[in-house]
């Protein structure tokens, strides 16, 4: 690890202390067609037995928890920020001199590092959890790289003013840049999240997170699925209207200040892409390309969705069609909405 990565994660703990970080795990390392898993790393400081100060790494991506170790110090000819490999009561150093599994492992579990050193300014260590500003927000490698496939409507400012301080600043610089644009193939698209105020209301009434935060929608996919982030805390949120399912990367989340909210909205963006836009029927073959064929591009106001709906139909081809966004996400939402109050003990994920 270098040491402006090593930097970043030392200054991660001081500032929030033992954190989790979603990630997507590759199926086969040097294969990347095989597809990803949602995997989580958990992160906490530690120390060697008769050694140096090390940060603890504890990846799910398997069946087994596999425990990685970063020495913050060099030790025995090990220089500081050497990856180590627990099995057992040993560790093993990763050489990053050589192609391996385990290291292309490593590198796709610390993908989030890239964007931990973009939030932080030269106050984190000295007073860690005060002072941590995203630094540098519009010439930052994420912002180089999430880059606009249709141009969107531009924010007044009278909304980015209303909206300063309550969302990340990341969306207020996307917003500033590129309005309420699409990105990855026009299969993400930014939205006014008073327009779907009412939207994000009925789909958490009852949710177990519905009095975590204050959450706001921000952006919807090609199929509907709306993404929320939280006004106080770090969690995120996807809700599938199609299936009233609400998911959230945290089930207790704690505050978090503007340098958190900013590289975690970031790292999720920056993954979101591929299949995570995409849906399947109910044989796992994704619908957006069959869409896209049959139906043509998405208007900007436009989302695909299915007649008759998906819980009375399923996710099928022939049931795709094209529907107003906001209006479909609206009735979407009425029926969720019809259908709970028959089943008041209904479980949310």
């Amino acid at each position: 690890m270098d040491p402006d990565s090593l930097e970043a994660l030392q200054q991660a703990l001081q500032t929030f202390g033992e954190f989790q970080q979603p990630y997507s795990a590759p199926i086969d390392p040097y294969d990347p067609d095989a597809g990803v898993i949602d995997a989580a790393v958990e992160v906490a400081a530690g120390c060697l037995h008769d050694g140096p100060p090390v940060i603890i790494l504890d990846d799910d991506a398997d069946e087994a928890l596999q425990r990685y170790l970063v020495l913050e110090e060099s030790w025995h000819g090990l220089p500081a920020g050497a990856l180590l490999l627990v099995s057992g009561s040993k560790a093993t150093a990763i050489p990053s001199h050589e192609s391996t599994p385990q290291l292309a492992h490593a590198e796709a579990m610390l993908t989030f590092l890239g964007y931990l050193s973009i939030g932080f300014d030269g106050n984190a260590l000295a007073a860690p959890g005060m002072g941590a500003q995203p630094a540098g927000i519009e010439s930052d490698a994420f912002m180089q790289s999430f880059t606009v496939s249709s141009k969107g409507e531009a924010v007044p400012e009278a909304t980015l003013a209303a909206w300063e301080g309550v969302l990340p600043d990341l969306l207020l610089a996307l917003w500033r840049r590129d309005g309420f644009a699409r990105y990855r193939d026009d299969r993400l698209v930014m939205v006014d999240p008073h327009l779907y105020a009412g939207v994000v209301e009925t789909y958490l009434q009852g949710n177990p997170l519905q009095h975590a935060d204050t959450f706001h929608a921000y952006a919807v996919t090609a199929f509907g699925q709306i993404l929320l982030c939280g006004q106080n805390t770090a969690v995120q949120i996807s809700i599938d209207p199609h299936g009233a399912q609400v998911s959230a990367d945290s089930d207790v989340p704690g505050p978090a200040d503007a340098a958190e909210r900013y590289w975690k909205l970031a790292f999720l963006l920056d993954v979101l892409d591929g299949p995570y836009l995409d849906v399947t029927d109910e044989e796992e073959r994704p619908l957006h390309a069959h869409a896209l064929d049959s139906l043509g591009p998405l208007a900007p106001n436009e989302i695909y969705s299915f007649s008759p709906a998906v819980v009375e139909g399923g996710w099928e081809a022939a049931h795709l069609v094209k529907r107003d966004r906001l209006a479909e996400l609206k009735s979407l939402a009425e029926q969720a909405a019809a259908r709970q109050s028959f089943r008041p003990d209904a479980e949310y994920r």
